[in-house]
């Protein structure tokens, strides 16, 4: 089982090693492994987040010397619109400005651990509940939830992964990234493979997306490219 990822960002040393201790006692409570990363500022924490796999959790403080929680929350959400966010704070008041940023919860300092434990249950079955894709562009891992993926074209030894929110480069197998992807997407040609969500009409020689792209169509993929279409939609 892949370990559940948490960041714990507080200017409290204290804060955080009470929060790590919490989530190892749910780990060994609910037998889900955790790997608990601590930082003192949003600075450190948004470097660092860079530069490994995505977390599953983000506990973050929204009152901290340097950067503060919401804006740290504003910049991780420029990359990432899906890791769960949740702030840390002693004033409820706060609560209006986590809608911006899609925060799941509040939890008002000192932590109750029934308050942290729902948290971590809630972010387990989202977890569960998620289809990823982990891509390593540019030299970082990056997750990328698949329903957010346009489409998939091969480009010699790379693959251009078009997604809701512009283009990433990946160095991997065509074959192997379209065998993670799941029934929504169907091969339009060799060369192509498109998220059905995404697709407004096919043609013989061309599908065309709701964002105004156009793929190419091969003759041999038209028919099944078709069908799959039509299966889609009377199946939504």
């Amino acid at each position: 089982m892949e370990p559940l990822r948490v960041a714990v960002c507080d200017d409290e040393p204290a804060l955080n090693a009470q929060l790590e201790a919490l989530i190892r006692a749910w780990s060994l409570r609910r037998g889900c492994p955790c790997r608990v990363s601590s930082f003192a500022s949003g600075e450190a924490l948004l470097f660092e987040a860079g530069e490994g796999p995505p977390y599953d959790l983000l506990l973050l403080d929204v009152e901290m010397g340097g950067m503060d929680g919401v804006t740290l929350a504003r910049k991780l959400r420029e990359t990432d619109r899906h890791t769960a966010l949740a702030f840390l704070t002693n004033h409820p008041g706060y609560v209006f400005q986590g809608y911006e940023v899609s925060a799941l919860r509040y939890l008002l300092k000192p932590v109750k651990e029934a308050e942290l434990y729902a948290l971590l249950e809630l972010v387990r079955e989202r977890r569960r509940e998620s289809a990823w894709l982990l891509l390593n562009t540019d030299g970082q891992q990056r997750r990328v939830d698949q329903s957010d993926v346009m489409y998939l074209e091969a480009r010699g030894h790379t693959v251009r992964v078009r997604t809701v929110d512009g283009e990433l480069k990946v160095k991997a197998s065509f074959s192997a990234l379209s065998r993670q992807l799941g029934k929504a997407f169907a091969p339009a040609h060799r060369s192509y493979l498109v998220n059905l969500r995404y697709v407004e009409r096919v043609s013989r020689t061309d599908c065309f997306l709701e964002n105004g792209e156009r793929i190419p169509v091969s003759r041999g993929a038209w028919e099944g490219l078709n069908q799959a279409f039509i299966d889609y939609y009377r199946e939504a």
